[in-house]
C-alpha cells in the first residue's frame, strides 16, 4: 500500500489509485520470485529435473574401432621420420 500510495502521488494524476496498486502489486510478486531462497528453490528443481533425465539414458560403449591394442610399430616403423628427420617420437 505504501509504495501503491508513493507511485499516485508521483504520478499526479496520469493514473488511477487502482491502476498505480496493480502496478505495486505486480512489482512485489516480482521481488518474491528473484528473491534468493526463491532462486535456490528453482535451481534444486533444474538440477533435479537435469539428473531425472540423465538417469535413463545408457552409458556408451567403446567401438571395435578404438581397439587400443595395436603395437607401436603400426606408428612408428623404420620409414617413419619427425621433424629434421629424427627418428624419435617426440620430433
Amino acid at each position: 500500500m505504501k509504495s501503491a500510495h508513493r507511485k499516485f502521488r508521483s504520478a499526479k494524476g496520469e493514473k488511477s489509485f487502482s491502476e498505480c496498486l496493480k502496478s505495486a502489486w505486480m512489482f512485489a510478486k516480482l521481488q518474491v520470485s528473484f528473491s534468493d531462497e526463491n532462486i535456490a528453490k528453482k535451481d534444486r528443481e533444474f538440477v533435479q529435473a537435469q539428473n531425472a533425465k540423465f538417469e535413463k539414458v545408457a552409458p556408451s560403449k567403446r567401438s571395435s574401432y578404438d581397439d587400443l591394442a595395436i603395437p607401436a610399430s603400426a606408428y612408428y616403423n623404420a620409414n617413419s621420420t619427425g621433424r629434421f628427420g629424427s627418428h624419435f617420437v617426440n620430433d
